[in-house]
C-alpha cells in the first residue's frame, strides 16, 4: 500500500471517528492527511469507497489474528474463540472502529452488507462448530445476537467509563448467554428472523465486491516468490512460497485446507526474514481471498 493511501485512510479514521461519517467530508480529510483532491479520487470514488477500504483492512487484520489463533494450544475451543473475539477488540482503536463499522449498518449510512455478511458468517460457523451441528439453523441468528450485545455493551461502557471493558471478561459471558438463546429457539424449534430474511443474510455474502481475484493473488506470489528464490534465506521460506504459489495453480478448485496450512507455516517462516513485512502482507491477502470464497 501506497504511503499517500496510507495516509488518507489513518486521517479519515480519525475523522470518522471523532466526527462520525455523516459529518466527516472529503476536504477534512484533505485538509488532515495534506494530500491532494486529485490524489484522493485516484484511490477511492468516494468518502463512502474510503470508509469502506478503512474496514476492509481491518477485517483483514482480525482474519490474520484468527487463523494464527488457530494454530496454538488451548484447553478448550471455547476458550479459542473467546481470544479470537476478544483480543482484536483490545488493539488500538479497534473497538471504535467496529463501533463504526455496526453503527454505519445498523443505519444504512454505508453499503457494509458484504463485509458484515462475512463476519456473520464467520462466526456462525464457530458457534455451529461450537455448540453442535443440531444449532447450525440458528448460529446466524446466534452471530447476530453475539454481535449485537457486543455494539450495546461497547456504547453503553463508554457512556460510563473512560476505558473500555475487560472483553476477555465479557465475551465468554455474551457466548454462554448466546448458547442458552440457541438451544431454547432449537427446543422450541422458533426462529428470531423469518427464513426469508436468513436467506437475505446468506445470499448477500456471495455479493461481487471482492477487491482480489486468483490472478491477483498468484500475480503477488510470483513477484514475492522471486525475491525469495534471489535472497539467501532458508530453505524452509523459499519451498513454503514455492508450493503456496503451486497450490494456487492447480485445479478450478483451490485445497483450502492445504493452503491454510502452508499460509501458517509461511507467516511464521517469513516474521524472521528480512521478507517480515511482505510475507506478513501476502499470507494477510491469501486470508482475505479464501475467506472470500468460503462467502461466495
Amino acid at each position: 500500500m501506497s504511503n499517500r493511501k496510507q495516509l488518507l485512510l489513518e486521517s479519515a479514521l480519525a475523522l470518522f471517528i471523532q466526527h462520525g461519517l455523516a459529518n466527516t467530508t472529503i476536504q477534512m480529510i484533505l485538509d488532515h492527511s495534506g494530500v491532494s483532491k486529485g490524489t484522493f479520487y485516484k484511490f477511492f470514488s468516494s468518502k463512502e469507497e474510503c470508509f469502506h477500504a478503512i474496514f476492509e483492512k481491518r477485517m483483514q487484520e482480525d482474519i490474520e489474528i484468527r487463523k494464527n489463533l488457530e494454530y496454538q494450544d488451548y484447553a478448550s475451543d471455547f476458550e479459542r474463540l473467546v481470544d479470537q473475539i476478544a483480543i482484536p477488540m483490545t488493539l488500538p482503536d479497534k473497538e471504535r472502529v467496529w463501533e463504526l463499522f455496526w453503527t454505519g449498518f445498523y443505519s444504512g449510512e454505508i453499503n457494509s452488507t458484504y463485509l458484515a455478511s462475512m463476519q456473520l458468517r464467520w462466526l456462525s460457523e464457530r458457534i455451529t462448530q461450537l455448540f453442535g451441528e443440531d444449532i447450525r439453523p440458528y448460529a446466524s441468528e446466534g452471530s447476530i445476537l453475539c454481535y449485537g450485545m457486543l455494539h450495546q455493551i461497547a456504547n453503553m461502557w463508554r457512556s460510563f467509563h473512560s476505558q473500555q471493558p475487560d472483553w476477555h471478561e465479557l465475551v465468554p459471558k455474551v457466548l454462554t448467554y448466546v448458547e442458552v438463546l440457541l438451544r431454547t429457539m432449537h427446543e422450541r424449534n422458533e426462529h428470531i428472523f423469518d427464513f426469508r430474511t436468513l436467506s437475505m443474510i446468506h445470499d448477500s455474502a456471495g455479493a461481487s465486491e471482492a477487491s482480489l481475484n486468483r490472478e491477483v493473488i498468484i500475480e503477488e506470489l510470483q513477484d514475492f516468490n522471486r525475491m525469495v528464490e534471489k535472497s539467501k534465506e532458508s530453505i524452509t521460506l523459499k519451498e513454503l512460497t514455492k508450493g503456496i504459489l503451486e497450490l494456487f495453480h492447480v485445479g478450478d478448485k483451490l485445497n483450502v485446507t492445504m493452503i491454510e496450512v502452508a499460509l501458517h507455516a509461511l507467516h511464521k517462516e517469513s516474521a524472521g526474514s528480512k521478507f517480515s513485512r511482505e510475507g506478513q502482507r501476502i499470507t494477510r491477502s491469501c486470508w482475505w481471498y479464501l475467506e472470500q470464497l468460503k462467502t461466495s
